[in-house]
């Protein structure tokens, strides 16, 4: 049992719940999540699908079926004559209706008689799937082509006007989403980079030289080394309509920090008489495994009518089980060496869920996602999330242990030592050990971290996208920090199957970091993968991110 547990541990730190893509644009993949079914993003997308819910009264047959489109017009008369700049594009459209499989039916009809030679594609405006055809700069065109789709048996068909071209392709959001597996992990530190470890340590430095010694260990502050880790497993999560749910989901945060003395003691040695501090030593681990549920809805609200083109609404709860809660604090710890004898002094303490038998209190709690997101118009999207309120776990039974202990060891036993067996190594250590007890700490709390997320994009074209977020954590801690992180991410979908995506930001808990991926759609199949780095670019990155899945989309 404790192997399997050790293993599942281990599986956490590489496997995570996040979004690749979120880990491709260093975090600005927010606002155009529509129909992601990522219940990690806002869940306000999944109001994609549904009846529209309205809020506020309404005058009679003021409420219309589809909301106006301020970038489209329609004409059923090619002798109608439109005064409008802004109309670039003309498209034939054959067929309007609320089953998307009716219409996904009907374009694969049409593409059996005519082929694939106009470009063709399917558009959601909500509660309608609309089929267009075709891409013209001139009205004459268009109305050649509608006249001849006509003729051919297609009486609905009529123009429409739009200073877009066609979307690339098909714009339905999924009903069904499931991601298979996925997984990613993010580990930084405060101090290391490639380049010190290569020019350092394999540049020919000389140690023994006082100015190269110190420079060597300037990059090095009094603080110490903080190292720390985050992921866990994504698997088995499903999207569906309104409603998202992921099953448990292992996710862990850690944490661990190395006082400046150890550095010195690794590179100056040991100096006689010169006592060695090595108290700033700790770990902290959080290890969880949440259950999510959101729902989303599109809301129409009067006031907002002719401002805001949609406006969705959500909220989702995650039921928190704890694992594992380990901190470890050295409270009081030095090394003093002589010519004769090493003296090592020290105390610690450790709070856990695990008793001194390998028994486990698992915690337990909740958080509350809410989320609000409106297309602006059909070029600019925005959103604000806010991301496990009022988060928490509750630990049954902890568990502190409280070490002390005085090692003082002449300097001709040492070599003795080395050869003492298990039983003799055993007296030895109880001989040193100064104090020693567990105590049950009894019902304890630990606060699960909270975000908020603004966002916004904007689609340059139909190949280029832009997005930006603000996000920051409420609280600062070992897995967090309240400074705001800024997030830029750009989208390049010149190939529909595989569009690329790249992303920096900066604040934060690692200051600047970047991303890139892509992804892979093979019709029902998406692969998704995202790279990036922690505090600085390339050889001057104090840290690696890794994440991808793979989902299921119909």
């Amino acid at each position: 049992m404790n192997y399997f547990y050790a293993l599942l541990i281990f599986f956490s730190f590489i496997f995570s719940q996040n979004n690749p893509l979120n880990t491709a644009t260093a975090g600005a993949f927010h606002a155009r999540s529509f129909g992601n079914h990522s219940i990690q993003n806002n869940p306000a997308f999944l109001g994609k699908f549904g009846k529209t819910i309205v809020l506020g009264s309404v005058e009679k047959d003021s409420l219309i079926a589809i909301l106006p489109d301020t970038s489209i017009n329609q004409e059923n008369d090619s002798n109608i004559v439109f005064i409008d700049s802004l109309i670039n594009y003309y498209s034939v459209q054959l067929i309007a209706n609320p089953n998307r499989k009716i219409v996904k039916n009907f374009k694969r009809e049409y593409h059996t008689k005519y082929g694939k030679e106009k470009h063709a594609v399917i558009i959601a405006e909500e509660p309608m799937y609309k089929f267009r055809v075709g891409d013209f700069l001139s009205r004459d065109s268009v109305n050649i082509l509608r006249d001849t789709l006509m003729a051919h048996g297609y009486d609905d068909a009529w123009v429409v006007t739009s200073n877009q071209p066609l979307p690339l392709k098909d714009e339905m959001t999924p009903y069904f989403t499931m991601t298979l597996a996925g997984f990613e992990g993010s580990l930084g530190n405060n101090t290391l980079y490639p380049d010190w470890i290569n020019n350092q340590l394999f540049g020919d430095l000389d140690l023994q030289n006082p100015s190269e010694k110190e420079d060597f260990l300037s990059i090095f502050n009094s603080n110490g080394i903080d190292i720390n880790f985050q992921g866990g497993l994504n698997w088995l999560n499903f999207g569906m309509g309104n409603f998202a749910i992921s099953m448990i989901q292992p996710t862990i945060f850690s944490s661990i920090t190395l006082p400046e003395s150890i550095v010195d003691v690794l590179f100056n040695g040991l100096q006689f008489d010169q006592p060695q501090d090595l108290s700033n030593l700790s770990l902290n681990l959080l290890f969880t495994a949440p259950l999510s549920l959101s729902y989303g809805r599109q809301l129409q609200i009067p006031a907002l009518k002719g401002k805001i083109d949609k406006f969705y609404a959500g909220a989702g709860i995650n039921f928190l089980m704890g694992l594992t809660n380990i901190q470890l604090e050295s409270d009081d710890m030095y090394l003093i060496t002589s010519s004769d004898s090493i003296l090592i002094h020290g105390k610690n303490s450790v709070i856990t869920n695990i008793d001194n038998d390998q028994n486990i209190s698992f915690g337990n709690g909740f958080s509350i996602d809410l989320g609000l997101a409106a297309n602006i118009n059909p070029k600019m999207n925005v959103s604000f999330t806010m991301q496990n309120l009022f988060g928490s776990i509750t630990w049954p039974e902890t568990f502190t242990n409280l070490h002390e202990f005085s090692i003082n060891i002449a300097s001709d036993e040492l070599e003795e030592i080395s050869d003492y067996n298990d039983s003799e190594m055993d007296s030895l250590t109880e001989s040193f050990t100064i104090f020693d007890t567990t105590y049950n700490t009894g019902s304890t709390s630990t606060i699960y971290p909270s975000q908020v997320v603004l966002s916004g994009s904007y689609k340059i074209s139909n190949i280029f996208a832009l997005d930006l977020a603000l996000s920051q954590y409420l609280k600062n801690d070992y897995f967090s920090q309240k400074d705001p992180k800024i997030s830029i991410g750009l989208e390049i979908s010149s190939l529909p199957k595989f569009p690329v995506y790249f992303g920096i930001s900066t604040g934060g808990i690692y200051g600047f970091t970047w991303g890139s991926g892509f992804s892979l759609n093979l019709g029902g199949f998406q692969w998704n993968v995202g790279f990036g780095e922690n505090g600085g670019f390339l050889n001057n990155a104090k840290g690696i991110r890794f994440s991808t899945e793979f989902r299921l989309v119909f």
